[in-house]
């Protein structure tokens, strides 16, 4: 009786094994054999799935540090809708208020989406396991997505659940939404410096480190510099992780106080003249520094979408006759040329002269004025006669010296060229119309900067925006420097004509307005009448004042330009218009950068205390409406 039990009990094991064996060996065959394409495309997945980290945008700083453009830390919000797919409908309702969407928005990306793949060469159908819901989703708003997703009742039991079950929901909470690193394109000081600064724009782009949400450029230094704020995206493949790195900070040579300083005064002349727009330029003579460029009306970056009709920078994509301005450069040419001296006196035929079959008129009739006098009372006939002297070849490769017909090369997208024709395709009367501003159209920049030439003893030196880039630890990693200046007329011209400069701010001259307390200026007047289809309109002008201080050491040279002011038929000049406004600017501006006073204590008061520059940068961001008014109608100056 023993053996027999003894034998059965050892066919019984040996049937167990042979038939544990034969599962075993069936579950392999099953594996390597019938599912093995499907689990080797997972593991392609797991180990070829790319994702892409966006890098943080490099700044954009102001001269003593001030952002005016930043990239704060957010949030994209996915989800895996192959995990979810159970409990999407719950998910959508709960989601959608946190994410600020349509619950039908949210449920449409939780439904799973079936995507082909190609298995040697076998399709291969796989169930999404990545949707965004949501960029740029505030941490904030994330943290209580996190907090309402660890609570999230999904209406059942869960301990009556079997294991598996149960399971699933655990994982829904806890993985089935999730988020990634993001950045937020912030400006702190809303619509100051909106027209330099730029905004951007956000979208899907393919990178070589895949497809990244990321933000770029659409206007301004934002546009020009796209590529080196961008940065470089980081990526992580199987186990392989590259971070990212941050973009470069652009710092200028823009000063917020300064431009927060031209932005307000440009608003107070916008709101008492209702002009098509205004535009204030401060820049070194020396250096070319752009130390302000504002325009009028604006638009807070942070919502450029709610005035998209004040998008373009005036101050370097405007076309306009200059006017009288361009006076500066007829009569520096003729300085230079030596046709002429300040003291030599020239008939100025009592307000009407008739040259090439044409009447060129003054505003105001003269008889005999000296050449000073014919600045300081912006003579059309005098600045004409001058020109003639000087002869049209010569005349033209002097304003082509001073800067006007070429781009000045600021880093700004759409900077006109402005337009200067050749002598050859200049009419009989060319010659006495360019020298008072007509027949020739200049950008606001290229004005300045060609009166800052004056300033600066005879040197153009073209106009600087950015200073340095720095990396993300604050190291210089390139600087741009002043380009060689070129000289446009000799320091001698320069200063006799600052001489005659000075007279048109005196009581008799055309801006007497622009005088500043503790500060001898030199400057002028322009007030140029636009044309409408080829014919000049009499109730259309662009009126401005450019000019300098101190004169005989000039610190800064401002622009101020008003287009269309319409407040009346009387004020439309440019020492009316805009002399004002390059007062209140430049008392404000040499207050703060503390500028030393060059005229007697007698008449010079003790300066107040300079303003705060804190004070200057904050609660600036307003935007305005350019109103609609008649046009006025008066005579050129």
């Amino acid at each position: 009786m023993i053996r027999p039990v003894r034998y059965g009990r050892l066919a019984t094991l040996a049937v167990t094994v042979l038939l544990a064996f034969s599962t075993l060996l069936g579950w392999v065959f099953y594996r390597q054999i019938t599912v093995h394409p499907r689990f080797r495309e997972e593991a392609r997945r797991n180990l070829n799935f790319k994702r892409t980290f966006p890098a943080r945008r490099g700044g954009i700083a102001d001269s003593r540090g001030v952002m005016l453009a930043t990239s704060v830390p957010v949030k994209t919000v996915c989800a895996n809708p192959e995990l979810v797919a159970p409990q999407r409908v719950l998910l959508a309702r709960t989601l959608a208020p946190l994410l600020e969407l349509p619950a039908a928005a949210v449920l449409k990306d939780l439904q799973p989406r079936l995507l082909h793949r190609q298995v040697n060469g076998s399709n291969v159908v796989i169930t999404s396991r990545y949707a965004v819901l949501k960029h740029k989703v505030s941490l904030e708003q994330w943290q209580q997505i996190t907090q309402r997703m660890a609570t999230l009742d999904f209406g059942v039991d869960e301990k009556k659940l079997k294991p598996r079950a149960r399971l699933l929901l655990r994982s829904i909470r806890s993985r089935g939404i999730f988020a990634q690193d993001d950045y937020l394109r912030q400006y702190p000081n809303g619509s100051l410096a909106a027209h330099v600064v730029g905004f951007v724009g956000s979208g899907e782009t393919e990178t070589d480190e895949g497809y990244v949400f990321e933000d770029h450029g659409l206007a301004g230094l934002e546009l020009t510099f796209d590529d080196l704020l961008n940065g470089t995206h980081g990526w992580q493949t199987g186990e392989v992780n590259v971070p990212p790195s941050p973009g470069q900070t652009l710092v200028l040579t823009l000063d917020a106080s300064v431009q927060y300083i031209v932005e307000t005064e440009l608003a107070k002349a916008a709101e008492e003249f209702k002009p098509n727009g205004v535009i204030g330029i401060v820049v070194r003579p020396r250096t070319g520094e752009i130390l302000a460029m504002a325009n009028w009306p604006t638009f807070d970056l942070n919502r450029p979408g709610s005035n998209p009709a004040a998008y373009r920078n005036r101050a370097v994509a405007d076309m306009y006759e200059p006017g009288s301005t361009f006076k500066t450069v007829t009569i520096a040419t003729a300085l230079e040329a030596g046709v002429l001296t300040l003291d030599e006196r020239v008939n100025c035929e009592n307000g009407r002269w008739r040259y090439g079959g044409s009447d060129l008129t003054d505003s105001h009739p003269h008889q005999i004025l000296t050449f000073a006098e014919v600045v300081e009372k912006s003579s059309n006939i005098g600045a004409a006669k001058a020109a003639v002297r000087i002869g049209a070849q010569r005349f033209y490769n002097s304003i082509r010296n001073f800067g006007f017909g070429a781009p000045t090369q600021i880093p700004l997208p759409n900077e006109t060229p402005g337009l200067l024709r050749a002598p050859k395709d200049w009419s009989g009367i060319s010659i006495t119309r360019i020298p008072m501003g007509q027949e020739i159209c200049a950008s606001p920049l290229q004005m300045a900067m060609a009166v800052a030439a004056i300033a600066n003893g005879g040197l153009w030196v073209r106009p600087r925006l950015v200073d340095h880039l720095e990396d993300g630890r604050g190291h210089v990693t390139s600087r741009y420097p002043i380009d060689p200046p070129r000289r446009v007329v000799s320091e001698a011209t320069a200063r006799e004509l600052t001489r005659a400069l000075k007279l048109v701010v005196s009581p008799e001259g055309t801006a007497p307005g622009a005088r500043l307390d503790h500060y001898t200026v030199a400057g002028k007047t322009g007030t140029g009448q636009k044309s409408v289809n080829g014919t000049y309109h009499s109730g259309k002008y662009y009126s401005s004042f450019v000019g300098f201080f101190p004169a005989d050491d000039p610190q800064v040279c401002i622009l101020v330009a008003v287009d269309e002011p319409i407040k009346s038929a009387i004020v439309y000049t440019g020492g009316a218009v805009a002399s004002p406004a390059f007062k209140a600017i430049g008392e404000r501006v040499a207050n703060y950068l503390r500028i030393e006073p060059d005229l007697p204590a007698e008449t010079s008061p003790a300066l107040p205390s300079p303003e705060n520059p804190a004070d200057l940068v904050a609660n600036r961001s307003f935007v305005l409406n350019p109103p609609k008014g008649r046009p006025a109608a008066t005579p050129r100056r």
